[in-house]
Parts: structure tokens; sequence; C-alpha cells
């Protein structure tokens, strides 16, 4: 009825998603940065959060 599965291969499996999932947020960083780039948009970045600390 249940299949176990071992703490080794629970671990591999969700490292495999996270990757994918990974490389699929990089991908639609990329196209939405080209995108904007194609159409003169400027993006805003979260890079000013480290201009905070030093005020």
């Amino acid at each position: 009825m249940f299949r176990y599965i071992s703490l080794q291969q629970q671990l591999i499996d969700e490292r495999k998603k996270t990757a994918v999932l990974k490389a699929k947020t990089d991908r639609n960083a990329a196209d939405i940065d080209y995108i904007a780039m194609m159409n003169d948009i400027e993006l805003d970045t979260d890079e000013t959060e480290g201009s905070e600390d030093e005020q």
C-alpha cells in the first residue's frame, strides 16, 4: 500500500526538485530581464538593502 522511502533517498529527491525549481526561477528572471531590456523598462533591484545599513 505505502512505499517506504529512506531518508537518504528523500533528501536526494528533494534536492533534485529544488535544482529544477531553481533552474526555472533563474530562467524566468532572465526572461523578465530580457523583456524589460528590450522594452527599455527600468526594474527595481534589491541591491539597495545593503546601503540602508550604512546610513
